[in-house]
């Protein structure tokens, strides 16, 4: 009696499953039609509701990868890496090279959202040697976003048997962290000189105080761009010392779909637009701030000349004509970042020449997504030094903004 009561149960729940699953069905159809809805809310509603869905979507999802509207294709993507299911990785590998920059980007971001099951798989593609370069580059960035400890000796492995490589790996071990930090002092010994440089780049951008004793000793490296490297890699350790925050103001954003990242980073082109008369009061040499633009964090920035005396009246006056000409377009509390810069100076004109020939990669996730840019920025932002760390993030964040302008 008792084995026959939980056959009926198990029947019924059974039932229960089938008959929600009919349901869902076509809601989850109508869902992805609605990916590439006019209405960005409406879009990010649909993938919340797909993402509350959850497995029941992840086949149609996975087909909807191969829709021939790319927003299509780029939400489809987001939602897959929201729920995480590893069924979508090997699909999502098909996007990576993309033609669409956007679709692109989802499908790098999911992928690193479902995180520890894609990294075996990426691992074989970076291996494989008859592989798509560009494959292989995206497999990179997204190992880096990842930050698995079993990539790493595989990224050095190919930062030494694939030159073609050797930019692209030489920033993203940067990425890795701490773990990679005793493998790529390691690599400083390397007979390539290249190698070496590379692996001092990436020691710099880590930024781990191990690293010091040993870029010191490279200092001496019989190769000139080794000892380029080893140079700017020691420069970046000590600028991390420093604290360049000065303050925040203003409201922080978070989005669920990037299509809501852009329209705010539209809007914030248009506040810098709309503050650029009444900024020129306190731009260098008559004031303190050297930049000021859109950020890939959601924010204006502005570049205050490091040394400068600047107080909280400054501040305020500076922040009130950002958020008057946010209020103008309907954002209130805008955010906006202040911190130090420094004017960037060469040494004695060696290190452009010696740079230009390693292909210095730094910032270069700004400056691969910048160079998709189809129409010119060159009034995107106010132009006034050679920009630093953060001043170039900030460029990048413009240059999204002409991004989007572009494809509107």
């Amino acid at each position: 009696m008792f084995f026959a009561l939980i056959i009926i149960q198990l029947s019924l729940f059974s039932g229960i499953h089938t008959a929600i699953a009919i349901s869902e069905e076509p809601e989850i159809e109508a869902l992805i039609k609605d990916l590439n809805a006019q209405d960005v809310d409406v879009k990010a509603d649909s993938v919340k509701v797909l993402v509350e869905i959850g497995e029941p979507a992840v086949e149609p999802l996975i087909q909807a990868l191969g829709a021939e509207d790319p927003e299509i294709r780029e939400n489809a993507a987001i939602t897959l890496g929201k729920i995480k299911d590893e069924r979508a990785i090997k699909p999502l590998f098909c996007l990576l090279t993309d033609e669409e920059w956007e679709v692109e980007k989802a499908a790098t971001d999911a992928l690193i959202a479902i995180g520890e099951p894609a990294v075996e798989p990426l691992i074989e593609i970076l291996q494989n040697e008859n592989e798509d370069i560009f494959l292989q580059m995206k497999a990179v960035q997204v190992l880096a976003g990842i930050k698995d400890e079993r990539a790493i000796q595989p990224m050095i492995q190919a930062l030494k048997e694939n030159p073609e490589l050797d930019a692209d790996l030489g920033y993203h071990l940067g990425l890795m962290g701490e773990p990679a930090v005793e493998p790529l002092i390691g690599v400083l010994g390397d007979n390539d000189p290249k190698v070496r440089a590379r692996a001092a780049e990436a020691l710099g951008r880590i930024g781990d105080k191990r690293a010091i004793g040993p870029l010191t000793e490279t200092l001496n490296d019989e190769d000139e761009r080794v000892r380029l490297f080893a140079k700017m890699g020691l420069e970046k350790i000590e600028a991390q010392k420093k604290n360049t925050l000065i303050a925040t103001y203003g409201t922080e954003r978070e989005f669920y779909i990037e299509d809501q990242t852009r329209e705010w980073f539209e809007q914030l082109h248009t506040t810098c637009e709309l503050s650029r008369n009444n900024m020129e009061l306190y731009f260098y040499p008559q004031g303190p701030v050297i930049s000021y633009g859109c950020s890939i964090e959601n924010c204006l920035t502005v570049g205050i000349l490091e040394g400068s005396e600047i107080n909280n009246s400054t501040l305020d006056n500076i922040y009130s004509i950002f958020d008057q000409s946010g209020n103008e377009i309907g954002v209130n509390d805008v955010p906006v970042v202040f911190s130090y810069e420094v004017f960037v100076q060469e040494d004695e004109g060696t290190i452009t020449k010696e740079a230009e020939e390693l292909e210095i990669t730094e910032e270069s996730e700004g400056a691969e997504e910048a160079n998709k840019t189809e129409g010119s920025a060159e009034n995107a932002r106010i132009p006034v030094s050679i920009p630093g760390f953060r001043a170039i993030l900030t460029l990048s964040g413009v240059l999204l903004s002409a991004r989007i302008r572009s494809r509107s």
